[in-house]
């Protein structure tokens, strides 16, 4: 009788702390997540590695496309890029990788693993190698948050 009460209190036990975990599925998220994800995001510059400007006619056409969309990055690594209209444009994956050192970003005409150079409240500064007037030159892409 005894082992039948004490069978009977550890299953009361593993059923109890299997109802207090967390079975949501919703990932943790890490501060650099949760910044990358309170606001959508928009490019506002592209600079040269020292923050000189690179004039917008010195970009290639895909790059010049992006400062008309607002990119949102979404719990569950999803990313959206959004017209002015909040029009889906575009879509596809995102993943911070090697403690939040690179962004990687998988959609179409914006894939890569771009180095964090700032990843703040304020800004998100993404270094890439991109052609500038034809030559392939390392560049800062810089975001600010789109707060409405």
């Amino acid at each position: 009788m005894k082992l039948y009460i004490n069978a009977l209190l550890l299953v009361a036990v593993l059923f109890i702390a299997g109802c207090s975990k967390d079975n949501s599925g919703t990932p943790s998220l890490t501060e650099k997540d949760k910044i990358l994800v309170q606001y959508p995001w928009k490019l506002v510059n592209v600079t040269d590695l020292n923050g000189k400007a690179i004039p917008t006619n010195q970009l290639n056409a895909q790059t010049q496309y992006i400062p008309l969309l607002d990119i949102e990055f979404v719990v569950g690594n999803k990313v959206y890029a959004k017209d002015a209209a909040l029009q889906v444009q575009n879509g596809g994956t995102w993943y911070l990788k090697e403690n939040n050192q690179f962004l990687e970003v998988d959609v179409v005409g914006f894939k890569g693993n771009f180095g964090v150079n700032e990843l703040s409240n304020a800004r998100m500064k993404l270094k890439s190698t991109m052609p500038i007037a034809g030559v392939d030159q390392e560049t800062l892409m810089v975001f600010q948050p789109v707060i409405k």
